[in-house]
């Protein structure tokens, strides 16, 4: 039976001393009964101004746009770094570390009160001044673009917006397996999955300003959350319980399971002519037909997608099928053919070259000429389809050159191992030098990924209703909220920055468990 283990007191001070070198320096009584008794002072000496300040920010008299969470968030932020400053000032002063370690202990200080200034000047703007109205009450229409909203409020026009719902599913039950599959712990993943999903239920479901049932989107988000912290537990015991080559087939079928994925997203939302006769001529088959009914219907042009649903979209295309692409590519321009090789070699420089910008402005005005034979009705080929045609090409032609490099460090033993085994060219490539080049050019290939991500900024630029064009133009969509346009751009500016870094944060974990972060990684890799 285990017992509660209760750090003891010289635990919390080696603690307490490491933190204070860290911020401080070294101090000048190190290692005498004087450094723990100052030790202790400083920190008292923090949490003194700590609770004063707490108490003096919350006797802010509350306007009529600030509100009592408002305020108490703002207290405990700054309150919190103007007491470290005050910490480290303390140490600097008390156990002279600013003596014995000058240059450690004026940057420790200096850091200290730029964080405190930033994060109190953060929090005034973020939480007292400005007014936060104008997001709550058009979520879904950054969210899903002015048409989806307009059917979704309205009842004279049929809501289509159930179409999203199968793909928001599945994407959270694969995310939650696929951490199931990694080595993370339990006690950090669920309290982490909480958190978020608390705060994305929070903010989704607030009733004020809400133009849409609230109370069935809550519940839908709870029960899709359940699914995903099902999905994590089976996944994580299956990985405990099965083999190291039975976990990775498993790691291979959900990655082929959200590839798929993105391509179920677009089949619902505007399912073309042909996947409608197919869905239609199974209709009558016994419990597959009420599944592929909403697939016999026309859906959602993408001449009315938008919103944020239009970055990810875009987005996601130029990762997946620009990784495909770049695949290709890479592989094109080393072939020793040189019908293969010549015209990829010219496709990359050229592509290559050219600012994204211009070939977005080639695709809004020239593709639809280019790609005229594929498409019987020249509309079909919108806006949408063009950015995602060149997101795939532009992220390819970069994401190609990644992989050449990674190519190319693929040691020719192995390579030869491979004939000698008896492998293909074709299975040399597949099984031994793609994988190679891939685990060692992984923090290349994610930064093209959020290279991708943020450049989907750019379609605002070209008039597409996407996430930045909508929150750029929100103040003048309502004479209440006249003039309050910086609010829209800071949350969009949030919003493009968490994909960003979690998706690099997901990237140095992926690297940890291939061994690509300490010296010799690559060769253990």
């Amino acid at each position: 039976m285990s017992s509660l283990t209760i750090p003891s007191s010289d635990e919390f001070l080696r603690v307490l001393y490491r933190t204070e070198i860290a911020v401080s320096g070294r101090s000048r009584f190190e290692d005498t009964p004087q450094d723990r008794i100052i030790s202790i002072l400083s920190l008292s000496i923090g949490l003194i101004s700590f609770f004063y300040y707490f108490n003096d920010s919350m006797g802010m008299e509350l306007a009529s746009e600030i509100t009592r969470i408002d305020r108490f968030v703002y207290s405990i932020g700054s309150s919190i770094f103007a007491a470290l400053a005050i910490w480290v000032v303390c140490l600097s002063l008390l156990k002279l570390t600013i003596v014995r370690t000058t240059s450690a202990a004026i940057l420790g200080i200096f850091s200290a009160f730029i964080s405190a200034f930033l994060v109190e000047m953060a929090l005034e703007i973020l939480l007292l001044e400005m007014r936060w109205d104008i997001v709550w009450s058009n979520r879904v229409l950054l969210s899903i673009g002015p048409d989806l909203t307009l059917a979704m409020t309205s009842d004279l026009i049929p809501a289509e917006n159930w179409r999203f719902w199968p793909f928001v599913v599945f994407s959270m039950i694969l995310i939650g397996a696929f951490y199931g599959t990694t080595d993370i712990k339990w006690s950090r993943f669920i309290p982490g999955f909480a958190v978020v999903s608390i705060a994305m239920i929070a903010f989704s479901t607030n009733p004020e300003y809400a133009n849409y049932d609230t109370e069935k989107l809550r519940i839908r988000l709870v029960i899709i959350s359940i699914l995903t912290l099902f999905s994590f537990i089976l996944s994580r015991r299956y990985s405990i319980a099965s083999e190291e080559y039975q976990v990775n087939r498993f790691k291979r079928i959900l990655t082929i399971l959200t590839v798929s994925n993105f391509f179920l997203v677009i089949f619902m939302l505007d399912p073309p002519e042909s996947i409608q006769s197919i869905a239609a001529s199974l209709s009558s088959i016994p419990f597959l037909g009420p599944l592929l009914e909403p697939l016999s219907e026309p859906g959602v042009p993408s001449t009315q997608w938008g919103g944020l649903f239009v970055n990810f979209i875009v987005a996601t295309a130029g990762c997946v099928l620009g990784f495909g692409f770049g695949v290709l590519f890479a592989f094109g321009r080393q072939s020793n053919l040189p019908v293969v090789k010549w015209p990829t070699v010219a496709f990359i420089e050229i592509f290559r070259s050219g600012p994204l910008i211009c070939w977005l402005y080639f695709a809004l005005f020239m593709l639809g000429d280019v790609a005229d034979p594929l498409f019987s009705d020249p509309e079909d080929f919108s806006n949408i389809l063009r950015m995602m045609a060149i997101f795939s090409l532009f992220g390819g032609v970069y994401i190609a050159e990644v992989i050449r490099g990674g190519l190319q460090s693929v040691d020719s033993g192995q390579k030869e191992a491979a004939v000698a085994l008896g492998l293909s060219p074709l299975q040399t490539k597949q099984y031994v030098e793609l994988p190679n080049a891939i685990r060692t050019t992984l923090p290349s290939i994610v930064s093209v990924f959020i290279g991708l991500w943020k450049d989907t900024t750019l379609l605002y630029i070209i008039g597409v209703l996407d996430f930045l064009k909508i929150a750029s133009t929100l103040s003048q969509t309502d004479f209440n909220f006249m003039g309050y346009y910086l609010e829209p751009l800071y949350f969009a500016a949030i919003v493009f920055w968490i994909p960003a870094f979690y998706i690099s944060r997901i990237s140095m974990r992926v690297e940890r468990n291939l061994g690509l972060v300490k010296e010799g990684g690559a060769e253990r890799a």
